[in-house]
């Protein structure tokens, strides 16, 4: 029962300590929790010494009370001996020694009757005898009980059954009976009393103790974690107004100086992404301004007579017209793409065809601008694509290689299989990229032409829309320095699984 009880108590705790309350402050819920701990471990240990040590120690004082019945033990012995068996223990008085077997030894380290005269010889007091037990200050005599060989009581008193028990042998080691003691019917004596109630006080103190110094480790801990999350609690508060060049700065090794690395970068990233942002209207408002100049311009100039209303005119206006719109759609591809909501209409696509369909579509204008196309695609390969799609990002890639390729060179495009998938590399000659520009090539609206001209870079839109697609397909796109002295894109996409 006393087990069931531990065991009710410590669930008791532990679902207490998971739900602590979850307003307060983190002292509170510190001092909170490890002084529940500490009360938990202290009534545990309380139930335990008096569920263990109490039951314990009362079977270790009964087994030192039998040791002390040696003589008594000699004189039922005697006794058996000479009346061939138990039928002298008639009361209860005959299990108390005879006068001649002398006091029972005194308990808890008494002195032992000494050799010799009495004390009192040669002081002219009468000789003392032992002519009675002597004093008994344990009641010994009145609580001892006897039973026979098997177990069953003869003499004594009944609450000696079940108490631990002293053998009786005779001189051949055969068992004769047994002695018990019963319980002292007004508890232990004194000295025992005191040794169980200082151990008590001992424990309550500890517990005391105990509760004072979780306490005081609550407070400590609470200011210990208190501080960084204070200045992250700040932080954040600094971030949410705006300001995000706020750090947080903890010369910590755990879970919080983790916690304020992983809140930087955080921090590092809005602010990059909020530049990207701001850098992303500027470009935008300076892309649709060109167009949007060059409609105004010609149409107020034919409406105030100073351009006439004629084909050369209107074909400026549809040019300009044409910008606008191909630049609208590519931003609102990009928009779509950052959220998600592309539109993919997934079949095996042939690499081959969409090589073929490339080679037709880009003859004259390489042609035009003098220069030669090599695809090297020996392998059947079909890809799991968007055809429409994957025909766009080959068109973005040649085309920004046919605009910055210098007239005479070549472009060469490679494809070999790669780990469950296919790469394709696309090179083209002089002139070469800086490489400072490499990281940035895929950035919106970036040029390598430092003017930015729209007639030399077009709206530097095509290679992030390249990017987008090839992400949408679950692949990778590096630029890096081609061997023939240009750019070298290099694509990696997904095999479809047959």
């Amino acid at each position: 029962m006393d087990y069931a009880f531990s065991v009710l108590f410590l669930k008791g705790i532990f679902l207490n300590l998971m739900t602590l309350p979850t307003t307060g402050s983190i002292g509170f819920k510190f001092f909170l929790a490890l002084s529940l701990t500490a009360l938990g471990a202290v009534l545990l240990l309380a139930i335990l010494f008096w569920r263990s040590f109490g039951a314990g120690f009362n079977d270790y004082v009964t087994q030192l009370e039998l040791t002390r019945l040696d003589r008594v033990e000699t004189t039922l012995l005697k006794r058996y001996q000479q009346q061939g068996g138990w039928g002298f223990v008639r009361t209860p008085q005959d299990l108390a020694p005879s006068p001649e077997a002398g006091n029972m030894r005194p308990p808890f380290g008494g002195s032992e009757p000494r050799d010799g005269p009495p004390a009192s010889e040669g002081y002219g007091l009468p000789p003392r005898h032992n002519d009675h037990p002597g004093p008994d200050p344990l009641s010994l005599g009145q609580r001892l009980a006897l039973f026979d060989a098997q177990g069953q009581r003869i003499m004594g008193r009944p609450e000696a059954e079940g108490q631990p028990r002293r053998a009786l042998y005779d001189a051949q080691h055969q068992l004769l009976g047994y002695l018990a003691l019963a319980p002292a019917r007004h508890g232990r004596d004194t000295i025992e009393q005191q040794f169980i109630s200082r151990q008590w006080r001992y424990l309550l103190i500890s517990g005391l103790f105990a509760v004072c110094i979780s306490a005081l480790a609550a407070v400590l801990m609470a200011r210990y974690f208190r501080r960084p999350i204070t200045a992250l609690a700040a932080a954040a508060q600094q971030l949410a107004t705006g300001n995000l060049h706020t750090r947080v700065h903890l010369q910590r090794q755990d879970e919080l100086g983790a916690l304020a690395e992983d809140f930087n970068r955080m921090a590092q990233k809005l602010e990059g992404f909020e530049q990207a942002r701001r850098q992303w209207v500027a470009d935008t408002s300076h892309e649709l301004r060109t167009p949007i100049t060059i409609l105004r311009a010609h149409t107020e100039a034919m409406r105030d007579g100073i351009m006439p209303l004629s084909q050369q005119g209107l074909g400026r206006i549809s040019s300009a017209v044409n910008d606008l719109e191909r630049l609208v759609t590519d931003l609102y591809q990009l928009a779509r793409a950052d959220i998600g909501l592309q539109d993919y209409a997934w079949e095996n696509v042939p690499l081959a065809d969409v090589l073929e369909n490339l080679q037709q579509q880009f003859s004259a204008p390489l042609q035009q601008a003098g220069l030669s196309l090599t695809i090297n695609a020996n392998q059947p390969f079909v890809i799991r694509a968007d055809a429409g799609r994957l025909q766009q990002l080959f068109s973005n890639l040649l085309s920004n290689s046919l605009r910055y390729t210098t007239a005479g060179g070549s472009i060469v495009i490679t494809a070999a299989p790669e780990k469950d998938g296919v790469q394709i590399v696309i090179d083209d000659s002089a002139p070469n990229v800086p490489d400072s520009a490499l990281p940035h090539l895929f950035e919106r609206f970036y040029r390598v032409d430092a003017s930015h001209s729209r007639s030399s870079g077009g709206s530097g839109l095509g290679l992030s829309i390249g990017q987008a697609i090839v992400a949408g397909h679950g692949g990778t796109i590096i630029p890096e320095h081609s061997p023939l002295g240009g750019l070298r894109i290099r694509l990696n996409l997904p095999l479809a699984k047959v």
